[in-house]
């Protein structure tokens, strides 16, 4: 049975606190920027007993079983627009998978419930948390897949803000945190720009004290976005990082059961166009990471789609792409491309966009919906007997984008000189255009 402890300024809770923060909470935050002092913590917990929060809370409450602590939440309520801040919620390794995170959520949903009882004098309205974005690697180690934590958060309940987030420092020490994901579970009301609005600003001020959060750069920058928005959008988790659909299978040789059909799709789509490439390049050795996946709507279905792409040093670019009528009309471009993306920063996690050809007959529409753009340039591909044929060269940035964020022109000229030289086999100093 789980017991759950909220942590009073007593010396018997903070020597609790202290062994717990020494064992376990500095584990899990790798990045010292995202790391809250023990000894803040220690003084959040007396402020609170001294009634410097006013109708707000601030808690830590610690879960043990017969008597060894499993994990932990730490959690602000905000009365102004009546929701919680989970700051930090973990489950010690050894206690994952047995649904002690989820019993840790629900009691602080319980906490942060008698907090709007006695705030508000009405029903909590939203619970807030921040996550490590999957896109947004920062080189610093993490102690779970951002791509498995989004999961767990959708699963409890919780979707993405689309909001351009950005947590501002946790003390004049420390740097703000430009990898985070906002996300809200809501109970019954609306999440409006306003709600966001009010409740970042009392995080700032509350959590970070910051006493004017106006003040505030990071602040400033959500206000101002947040003020064009008649609604704030909410996406799911899951889908985000691609799941459920499509089902991705690579394939790595043509052994692979797959592979007939892999080959049989791509013959009728790309086989006969001047477009198309020997199969046999598709088993050619590259220096960089090439991937061959195939498609299916559900993991037991036929195969319904392909997809080829490589992650080169300069960026990600992308082969051929087929969708059947299997995989039409479903939403499932976009999670297909956050797959490749995801796939890339496990490659290089250095890789910060991606590269497209659109052939003159494609429609370019869907890839702009999904955040590619064309870039404007005299792009040609060269076909296997020499020619030089006339396309598209498109960009994504990895993951969501809130203004332009694309290569400069020295950029683009040097990721097109890596893909003419490992793609299409041209010589170092090749022109990049064959006469």
């Amino acid at each position: 049975m789980i017991r759950f402890h909220d942590l009073t300024a007593t010396d018997a809770d903070i020597a609790l606190l202290t062994v717990f923060y020494q064992d376990h909470y500095a584990a899990e935050f790798p990045d010292p920027d995202e790391r809250e002092s023990l000894a803040n913590m220690i003084e959040y917990l007396r402020l609170r007993e001294q009634g410097w929060y006013g109708h707000n809370n601030y808690h830590i409450i610690l879960a043990s079983m017969n008597g060894v602590t499993v994990g932990c939440s730490v959690v602000d309520y905000f009365a102004g627009p009546n929701a919680g801040m989970i700051e930090f919620l973990m489950v010690v390794p050894a206690f994952r998978n047995a649904g002690v995170g989820r019993a840790i959520l629900a009691e602080t949903e319980r906490v942060l419930e008698s907090d709007a009882t006695a705030g508000a004098g009405a029903p909590l309205a939203h619970v807030f948390a921040e996550i490590n974005d999957p896109f947004l690697p920062t080189g610093a180690p993490d102690n779970l897949d951002p791509a498995d934590r989004a999961l767990v958060w959708d699963r409890w309940g919780f979707r993405g803000l689309d909001l351009p987030y950005v947590q501002p420092a946790l003390s004049e020490a420390q740097e703000p945190v430009t990898n985070l994901l906002l996300i809200c579970k809501t109970f019954g009301e609306p999440c409006t720009p306003r709600t966001v609005r009010s409740a970042v600003a009392d995080y700032v001020r509350w959590a970070m004290r910051v006493e004017d959060p106006e003040r505030c750069p990071e602040f400033q920058a959500l206000a101002a976005h947040l003020a064009t928005l008649g609604s704030v959008g909410m996406f799911s988790l899951a889908r985000y990082i691609g799941h459920p659909i499509p089902h991705a299978r690579p394939l790595t040789a043509p052994t692979d059961p797959d592979w007939t059909a892999a080959m049989a799709l791509y013959r009728t789509a790309f086989g006969t166009t001047e477009y198309g490439i020997p199969e046999s390049e598709f088993t050619q050795e590259y220096p960089v990471p090439l991937h061959f996946w195939t498609l299916r709507r559900t993991p037991t279905s036929a195969v319904a789609g392909l997809v080829t792409f490589f992650t080169l040093t300069t960026a990600g670019f992308g082969g051929y792409g087929l969708f059947t009528d299997d995989l039409r009309g479903i939403g499932a471009l976009r999670p297909t491309i956050a797959q490749v993306e995801l796939q890339m920063l496990a490659d290089r996690p250095t890789t910060r966009g991606w590269y497209i050809e659109v052939a003159p007959k494609t429609d370019p529409a869907p890839f702009r919906a999904v955040g590619f753009v064309e870039l404007p340039i005299r792009y040609t591909v060269p076909s296997p007997n020499g020619d030089e044929l006339p396309a598209t060269l498109m960009y994504k940035p990895i993951g969501r984008h809130y203004s332009p964020a694309l290569p400069t022109k020295s950029e683009v000229k040097v990721a097109v000189r890596e893909i003419r030289e490992v793609i299409y086999g041209f010589q170092p100093g090749e022109p990049v255009h064959r006469p």
